[in-house]
């Protein structure tokens, strides 16, 4: 009789887990910076001119109306938009309407501590630990030799979420909501675009500042996690813009993260 033991597979909060810790090496090497620019640079605005055609578009904020069906290809692109710099911290980047205040953390050590990661990631202590087992089990998180800190094999996660997670967690644009937006239409993203006059890609979620199709996160805790952590949102967009865009999408969004992951 074949058996099969839950903990060898990967589950959706395992890749959440991955990319959080994949953040705070990212903020501890001040690779921010790097993706900020990589996203608003003259190479990302001339994969994205008009001809290209993909599902995700910049859209305006909630109070405006937005047509209630679906659009076509025509009319969903996204265009340059003139940029003197890449945003800085007084720049808005939420999107969201509410202020959430991230846990205290007395040290770096700490923020990747059972507590901190269930606290930031909205998961139990033991829903973390088992996904560090798993990540373990499947080669993507090893220990650091000097530190002895979880280290993320950040290759092959860029790897999997490029090729595999459209695949093993589908999803398809919804009903109209508000929530926040993901994909290109991420603030951090969208500052170098502007809008074609399509409907955007959202989290669902109440006090979101957009209006757009609804997009069911990486994980239920997503659209809670990123309003902690700015380089997490980031990367949770970027993957909405690989498991929703087109080829063209994919391909740009995938050079931003290689970029904030420090993998180039």
């Amino acid at each position: 009789m074949w058996t099969f033991d839950e903990s060898a597979f990967m589950k959706s909060q395992d890749i959440l887990l991955l990319f959080k810790m994949t953040s705070l090496h990212a903020q501890e090497e001040n690779l921010f910076g790097r993706m900020e620019s990589e996203s608003t640079s003259e190479l990302v605005k001339s994969l994205l001119e008009p001809e290209s055609r993909g599902l995700m578009v910049a859209g305006g904020p909630v109070g405006q109306p937005l047509a209630a069906q679906l659009i076509n290809d025509e009319d969903t692109i996204f265009r340059p938009l003139d940029l003197d710099a890449p945003m800085d911290d007084s720049d808005q980047w939420e999107g969201w309407s509410n202020v959430v205040s991230s846990t205290p953390i007395t040290s770096w050590s700490e923020s990747y501590s059972l507590r901190a990661l269930s606290a930031s990631l909205g998961l139990s202590k033991s829903e973390i630990s088992n996904a560090l087992v798993r990540c373990r089990n499947a080669g993507l998180l090893t220990s650091d030799y000097e530190t002895g800190l979880p280290k993320v094999n950040r290759r092959e996660l860029l790897k999997i979420t490029e090729h595999a997670l459209k695949y093993f967690f589908p999803v398809r644009p919804g009903a109209i909501v508000r929530g926040i937006p993901t994909g290109f239409a991420a603030p951090a993203l969208s500052k170098s675009l502007k809008s074609a006059g399509g409907l955007i890609p959202v989290w669902p979620a109440p006090l979101g500042s957009e209006r757009g199709q609804s997009i069911e996160p990486l994980y239920k805790t997503v659209p809670e996690a990123v309003k902690k952590d700015r380089t997490l949102y980031h990367y949770l967009a970027l993957v909405d813009a690989i498991r929703v865009g087109g080829p063209r999408e994919c391909g740009v969004a995938v050079n931003i993260l290689k970029v904030g992951m420090g993998l180039k």
